[in-house]
């Protein structure tokens, strides 16, 4: 993991990894032990049936559960498994106090909440003119009290962009509501990965920190910036299962959209869209023998088909690596999200549980 990199880039602000969506498609409850392991301040996640799976694997420390919770059944998961529910909506407090009151459940213990703002996302959060109430309600509340303040930049990986200061105005002016008590206690936290690693002004007393965990900050798939020294943490890599001679002009998969320009040897690995490889990474890149070898053919639901005549020692058995390095050479997951034009995270999340992990050692990550 690159947790080590985050807090020399941080310094003393706490860090909250974000294991939501399996952690990245990484394998959440593996994910969540090592970090633990590592000494992470909380983690995140968006469902409320991923504070369960966590929980069950053996994770003790702070859980934050974004974007809601959905309901009462939810936010009853939430307190049942010891996490921290995040207000997004005016309406909830009340709900929630009341349902506590029918439910039996109260008065108990004070119960934690922490608000998610909305300063400029336009995805989720209070509106800043209902903060104020918010916070009185809050005050006012024998059931809840607030533990932290959040919100979400929306261009953070942009260096140039001026809104993400508009949104640290922002931010800053609503932090300024809370009393002196309420600055001590409460957790505040606005920076994701990028503003992590980029902008001390947005780090405030917490980072949430999702894509630098796991070894991808945005701003380098944007301006090409380098220097974070972020390694990836997943590999996808498969055997060679067949390969095959096949003559000029001979169509190779469905519909044979390609077809060998030359006499080519083609092998066949057990990796297809149903696994979570899209069909639009077809025309990209696999490494065979520290050579990158093109993707031929259309991507099926089961396997892919590489032409490998440029590795004329390529044998059944032989490791293609999809995703990852190979004696120097590199696939990144920006490359993949390049050829079929979606988000970087979305190749993670995308490949799902058909594919084995396979964690390799304390210190480093799960490999599909």
């Amino acid at each position: 993991m690159n947790l080590q990199i985050v807090r020399r880039a941080v310094g003393q602000t706490a860090v909250h990894g974000v294991v939501k969506a399996d952690a990245y498609g990484h394998g959440a409850p593996h994910v969540a032990l090592e970090l633990e392991r590592l000494g992470i301040d909380g983690l995140v996640v968006a469902r409320a049936t991923e504070l369960e799976e966590l929980r069950r694997a053996g994770y003790g420390g702070r859980l934050l559960l974004l974007g809601g919770p959905e309901s009462t059944e939810d936010l009853d998961r939430a307190l049942r498994w010891s996490a921290t529910p995040v207000l997004t909506r005016l309406g909830q407090l009340a709900a929630w106090s009341a349902w506590l009151r029918c439910s039996g459940s109260g008065p108990g213990p004070v119960r934690d909440v922490v608000v998610e703002l909305d300063t400029g996302m336009g995805r989720s959060g209070l509106d800043l003119s209902e903060w104020p109430a918010a916070l009185d309600s809050l005050r006012a509340s024998p059931e809840f009290r607030l533990a932290g303040l959040m919100s979400h930049l929306a261009e953070s990986e942009l260096a140039a962009s001026s809104f993400t200061g508009e949104q640290e105005r922002r931010f800053n002016t609503a932090v300024e509501l809370l009393d002196p008590s309420e600055q001590r206690s409460a957790t505040v936290h606005l920076a994701n990965s990028s503003a992590a690693l980029r902008r001390a002004s947005a780090r405030w007393t917490a980072v949430r920190v999702g894509g630098a965990l796991y070894g991808l900050d945005l701003a380098t798939l944007v301006d090409g910036s380098t220097g974070s020294g972020l390694r990836p943490v997943m590999s996808v890599k498969a055997p060679i299962v067949d390969v095959r001679h096949v003559p000029a002009g001979a169509g190779v998969g469905y519909r044979r959209i390609w077809r060998a320009p030359h006499p080519a040897r083609i092998a066949l690995i057990r990796v297809g869209y149903g696994d979570g490889f899209s069909t639009g990474f077809g025309r990209a890149d696999v490494l065979v023998g520290a050579e990158r070898c093109p993707i031929v053919g259309q991507i099926s639901m089961d396997s892919l088909t590489v032409d490998v005549t440029r590795v004329p020692t390529a044998a059944v058995g032989d490791e293609c690596v999809l995703l990852g390095e190979q004696q120097g050479q590199r696939i990144g997951v920006g490359e993949l999200a390049s050829r079929a034009g979606i988000a970087a995270y979305e190749v993670w999340c995308g490949l799902n549980l058909r594919l084995p992990r396979l964690v390799i050692g304390r210190g480093n990550g799960p490999t599909s």
